[in-house]
């Protein structure tokens, strides 16, 4: 028998020899069995480490070190552990069981040496946990090569026996208090020695290890000397010392990097949730650089459909506003070592900071090297890494700082097609997935009323509830400068000195605090309907001022309220159910300040209020809170100003409408027709912007609703930042060239048939001056085709066009618009699109925009 304690002497851990020379170890917490009795070993073809072992020696060492990485859920890591090595011969070979003991937990790996040989087969473990009869409480999440699933509470029962189930998994005792969690560490990072595991249930509380499913029941070639990844076990007296494990991290080897001044943690714009072709648009990937720079956000992701013509374009200006840049690629495209180092420097000269690499979906053997091949190229070419449809962490952000983070979560996408992840999923999270590692859940998505069945408040607070060294917001641009929770997600933090479970139960809500040395946030979320009282006595003396973001009595807007705090106050928040609120506590609330301030987001503006605009033809002015007021527009309205130039204007509308409108707006001789985008919702404010010439002087906006249920109006904004007018070219019969057809869709004329021999040409198309230019097409397609283009005799842009059916059933029906970036010269030029090896999109027309 020996035994080995924790620093703290709270835990222990006892392993026993049994007569047929096997070994089974259990663990206990403050005297109590936390893990009853478990097998342990492995058996390969140089022999059966799971009996027969013949004892040598034991080894005990003490660890105690401190260490920090850029991404992290706290400043300091602590990693305070007593060890104990087990040497036993078995088949002429030295095998190892190296156990250690945390104040949190327990670990333990098997390691073998022999002679002779360089590769051995490792056909299975023999490694069980079987849980304290007391822990009755289970959230297990059934196995998925994405990890994309929900961890459902359940009980022991039959339904278990045989049945995979993903890591890790979560139990609880409601008699001892004692929070266990199963987990591995130490796997991506080891060049392919292993394969990710999963647990095997078993209705009498024992959770085995089993290989990754595709392994397809065959053996794991692995390398001698052999250290097996650790298997793990926290412990924990209640979640605060859950979510503060780092485990994981500390039985991780340090970081391989020695500078790491170029990792920056980030909170970053993404369009794809809005529109999944957002990423074709340069310009509108500008616009999002304005944004994240004016309101402090770091960077910038493009999804899939991002092009190579314009990316190292796109980086110089996001650069130049302190913005980085990330790009969404397929892991198919660097799955070789071969193509990775073809792409991975390009990528890096162009500027990109990091990588979102998709679709790995797979925990064998040979998946793992391929994370540790891209993990070690973009080390080398300083690139921060997000690994998606990925295996879950297992604290390798120690050993790769650039590791930001990663999918293998049930996120926000999901609702694109379901009605999951609910509010049960999103208070359950916290408390297992994230506890691993962090996690791209991609938070604070309003607009999807079909699927969305949270509040606004609950995807408010989810940015501080949820950890993430890079958090993609699901904000369209269009939806974050009309949302009050936009002003609680500047209030954010990129990184924080520490995390703080305030109160929670999985599945029930989630109260959590992280904060740095003068600023403190709260994010609550719940499932049920509830009063969450909070105690502030995390503050130092004095007095504070804390900013209150909640829900609206129907959850559709968000609340603001700023009061006086104390350390000995207790703030009690009044939940809806599915609902959250945010809070944010500082000495003095102090107004956001903007950043660097110019194109989309250019301070160069006069605001016009809606409460302050004539009411006309029946609309009426309404006030929707305190701090927002304007008019329903069931007829029309006018607004009066005056302009220092005749020019070219920006004018943006800020305004809620449940379903599309048309309006027309009238300036002078100007008039428009405009069709205006639902908001999804009456409380829901968005903009929506058009260009229009202004002259000198007095001015009268009138804005007119032609058709379409009354949008609410807030108000206007006139924007002096020289927008970009573009150039628009039809298509007609002369621009078909070797075949294809002319249809009319709706009154235009749409180019079909394209592709092989039949290109598109336009043949004049003038500009003012030589230089670069956008590109617009505007196409429809059911599905992804390939498009190359020349401009005159120049270089042949190679690119595609994305399905712009989403994820319905493939039409023709839906517009898209896809930019490249293209040189053209003085006067007359000749532009033809073709596609040598299959079809093209259906094509609409083009334009050009000076850049």
């Amino acid at each position: 028998m020996w035994t080995l304690d924790s620093p703290n002497k709270e835990l222990k851990v006892m392993i026993e020899q049994q007569g047929d020379g096997s070994l089974r170890y259990c663990v206990s917490k403050h005297g109590k069995k936390v893990i009853e009795e478990s097998s342990m070993g492995i058996c390969t073809d140089l022999g059966d480490f799971t009996d027969g072992l013949l004892f040598e020696k034991e080894e005990r060492d003490s660890i105690r070190e401190e260490y920090s990485i850029p991404v992290g859920k706290k400043e300091v890591y602590t990693n305070h552990a007593q060890e104990l090595a087990l040497c036993f011969r078995a088949h002429e070979s030295e095998f190892t069981v190296r156990l250690r003991a945390f104040d949190d937990g327990m670990a333990f790996r098997y390691e073998i040496r022999t002679s002779g040989k360089d590769t051995f087969l490792v056909k299975g473990e023999n490694t069980e946990f079987r849980i304290s009869e007391n822990c009755d409480k289970l959230w297990l999440q059934d196995w998925i090569p994405t990890y994309e699933g929900p961890y459902n509470a359940r009980n022991w029962d039959k339904s278990m026996n045989g049945q995979p189930f993903g890591m890790p998994s979560l139990f609880f005792s409601e008699t001892d208090g004692e929070w266990i969690m199963l987990n591995e560490a130490n796997v991506i990072n080891t060049n392919g020695s292993y394969c990710s595991c999963h647990l095997v249930g078993n209705e009498n509380r024992c959770m085995s290890v089993g290989f990754a499913p595709e392994e397809k029941g065959k053996p794991v070639k692995t390398r001698l000397p052999f250290q097996s990844p650790w298997r793990y076990a926290v412990a924990a007296d209640n979640l605060d010392e859950l979510v503060n494990s780092t485990i994981n991290y500390n039985l991780n080897p340090p970081s391989v990097i020695e500078d790491t001044s170029w990792i920056k943690p980030g909170r970053a714009l993404w369009s794809w949730w809005e529109d999944m072709n957002g990423a074709q648009l340069y310009l509108e990937s500008r616009n999002y650089v304005d944004m994240a720079a004016a309101y402090g956000f770091e960077g910038l992701t493009l999804d899939c459909g991002w092009d190579a013509c314009w990316v190292k374009d796109l980086c110089e200006y996001a650069h130049e506003k302190n913005v980085q840049i990330w790009i969404w690629t397929a892991m198919q495209r660097l799955d070789t070592r071969e193509k990775a180092e073809e792409l991975i420097p390009l990528w890096a000269s162009w500027g990109v900071d990091g990588l979102k690499i998709d679709f790995f979906e797979n925990d064998s053997q040979h998946t793992m090297w391929q994370y540790n091949m891209l993990a070690d190229l973009m080390i080398q070419y300083k690139l921060m890494i997000n690994f998606h449809g990925s295996v879950k962490p297992m604290g390798e952000g120690r050993t790769w700082p650039n590791f930001m983070t990663a999918e293998g979560i049930m996120g926000m996408e999901h609702y694109q097609w379901s009605d999951l992840p609910n509010s049960l999923h999103n208070c359950t999270v916290p408390f297992t997935r994230n506890v691993a590692g962090p996690m791209d859940y991609t938070p604070t998505a309003f607009s999807n009323l079909k699927n969305r069945n949270t509040t606004m408040g609950h995807q408010l607070a989810l940015p501080v509830v949820f950890d993430s060294g890079l958090t993609n917001y699901a904000l369209a641009l269009r939806f974050m400068e009309g949302w009050k929770g936009t002003d609680f997600l500047r209030r954010t933090k990129n990184h924080y000195q520490g995390v703080k479970v305030l109160s929670g139960y999985p599945g029930d809500h989630a109260a959590i605090l992280r904060y740095t040395d003068t600023e403190w946030l709260i994010g609550v979320i719940t499932s049920p309907k509830k009063v969450v009282t909070l105690s502030l006595d995390f503050l130092g003396e004095g007095e504070y001022e804390a900013e209150i973001y909640e829900d609206s009595a129907k959850g559709e807007m968000i609340s603001r309220t700023c009061r006086k705090v104390r350390a000995e106050d207790v703030l009690e928040l009044s939940l809806l159910a599915n609902g959250g609120a945010g809070v944010y506590i500082t000495r003095k609330l102090e107004p956001l300040s903007f950043g660097i301030c110019s194109g989309y987001m250019s301070d160069r503006y006069t605001e016009y209020p809606g409460k302050d605009a004539k009411m006309l033809q029946g609309s009426e002015k309404v006030e929707w809170d305190e701090e927002t007021a304007g008019f329903v527009l069931n007829g029309a309205a006018e607004f009066y100003g005056k302009a220092e130039e005749t020019k070219n204007y920006s004018l943006r509308l800020f305004y809620a409408a449940e379903e599309p409108w048309v309006m027309e707006f009238t300036c002078g001789n100007f008039t428009a027709t405009v069709k205006m985008p639902a908001s999804t919702a009456i409380r829901t404010f968005i903009t929506h912007e058009i260009i229009i010439p202004v002259n000198a002087g007095d001015f009268t906006f009138r804005m007119k609703r032609i058709s379409g249920k009354a949008p609410a109006v807030w108000k206007l904004k006139l924007i002096d930042n020289d927008p970009f007018i573009p150039i628009a070219y039809g298509i007609r019969e002369e621009n078909l060239c070797g075949g294809g057809e002319i249809t009319c869709v709706d009154g235009i004329a749409v180019a079909t048939g394209l592709g092989w021999d039949a290109e598109l040409r336009f043949n004049e198309v003038m500009v003012p001056a030589a230089g670069r230019y956008i590109l617009r097409i505007i196409y429809a397609a059911g599905d992804c085709r390939d498009i190359s283009i020349q401009a005159n005799d120049g270089e042949v842009i190679n690119t595609y066009l994305h399905s712009t059916s989403g994820w319905e059933f493939p039409t023709w029906e839906y517009v898209g618009e896809k930019e490249v970036l293209i040189d053209l010269q003085e006067g007359k030029n000749r532009i033809r699109m073709f596609n040598d090896h299959g079809l093209i999109s259906h094509i609409r027309g083009i334009e050009l925009i000076a850049k």
